[in-house]
């Protein structure tokens, strides 16, 4: 008998940050192309047995305890009687069985760091029938330990919703805009090189981030505060308005502390390029770049000089090259992604 995939299991009830918004996209998208629901992650049976005290009871009796009345919770299936497999996408690995780890789950996975104890992930998800990895840096690394896990590329993806009109051309406010958190987002060697150039052309007006009353605003060079920009339609409107941006892997200018030197690309990229900004970043050239076509659109700065040229030039073009972008874009809207969803559960019959 065939097993198709049964639902989408999301944490949308209880993680409400910023971040998991992107998540929740992609679940809604998958569910609609694949016609199945979005579930809770946590049911209320599966919350009166696994919760928070019973945990601290069961670990008063060892943390073996712990795992494998955990275990025996998840892996029996009570919660997820449906013939069919269960999606679940997952910020980092686990480090005790749960909804993503049973025979019926086939868990997503985003940041997976090379500090991972990998001996132990190999452990946890050894049930699960597919194991999706997002960084093709990332499964080629865990390949290459001999990981017993079947193991598969799932790139992360834009969702649909966000595609412009064919002949959409947005308008263009802001010169430059540094999108997201400074110390994590945008490269240091980048900002250093921006804070040069503002002295030089400083009727350039840029855009960063900045706490403000324990608030995150987004505060331009010329004008000071221009908003908060916090829901995810206003965000996404301000990449629109927004000329030129940089992009960065994670791994580099001093990221190798959080990601072990893994690079993976993220969905700022694609955000960026739907939104027809011109790019110039800092990136290796690995299977992850090569795969999403990154140094076609995104200039790879290794000095002032080159940062210097290359952001007069972008000022001096009228729309960014829409063309490349779409041609990108196309292989990789989450519409693209169920259909290789799709094709990974009919390889496990």
């Amino acid at each position: 008998m065939f097993m198709g995939l049964a639902g989408i299991l999301s944490t949308r009830s209880y993680l409400k940050a910023p971040l998991y918004h992107l998540i929740y996209e992609w679940e809604d998208d998958l569910a609609t192309a694949l016609r199945v629901p979005v579930l809770n992650a946590l049911p209320p049976l599966r919350r009166v047995i696994i919760n928070r005290l019973s945990r601290k009871v069961l670990r008063v009796a060892g943390q073996k305890t712990l795992a494998a009345v955990s275990n025996m919770v998840e892996t029996a299936n009570l919660f997820r009687p449906s013939n069919g497999y269960y999606l679940v996408y997952e910020l980092g690995a686990n480090v005790e069985p749960n909804f993503s780890t049973s025979p019926k789950a086939i868990p997503a996975f985003i940041d997976l760091w090379q500090q991972n104890n990998w001996q132990a992930f190999e452990v946890l998800y050894r049930a699960c029938p597919l194991v999706l990895i997002s960084s093709l840096e990332t499964l080629e690394y865990m390949k290459s330990t001999g990981c017993s896990l079947n193991l598969a590329h799932f790139p992360l993806s834009l969702s649909d919703r966000h595609r412009a009109a064919p002949g959409t051309v947005y308008e263009k406010e802001y010169d430059i805009l540094l999108a997201g958190k400074l110390d994590v987002r945008t490269s240091q060697i980048l900002r250093d090189y921006l804070q040069t150039f503002s002295q030089k052309y400083p009727k350039v007006e840029y855009l960063y981030q900045q706490e403000i009353a324990g608030e995150f605003h987004y505060v331009s060079n010329l004008r000071g505060p221009i908003g908060k920009f916090q829901s995810r339609e206003s965000y996404i409107g301000l990449l629109q308005a927004s000329k030129i941006s940089f992009y960065s892997t994670p791994g580099l200018d001093g990221g190798e502390k959080r990601t072990g030197g893994f690079n993976p690309v993220t969905p700022r990229y694609l955000e960026l390029l739907n939104a027809q900004c011109l790019l110039l970043g800092r990136y290796p050239d690995n299977a992850e770049t090569r795969f999403y076509e990154v140094d076609k659109v995104c200039p790879n700065i290794t000095s002032y000089e080159q940062f210097e040229q290359t952001i007069l030039q972008y000022l001096a073009m009228q729309t960014a090259p829409l063309d490349l972008y779409t041609e990108i874009l196309q292989k990789h809207y989450t519409s693209q992604r169920a259909i290789q969803l799709q094709e990974l559960l009919k390889q496990l019959n």
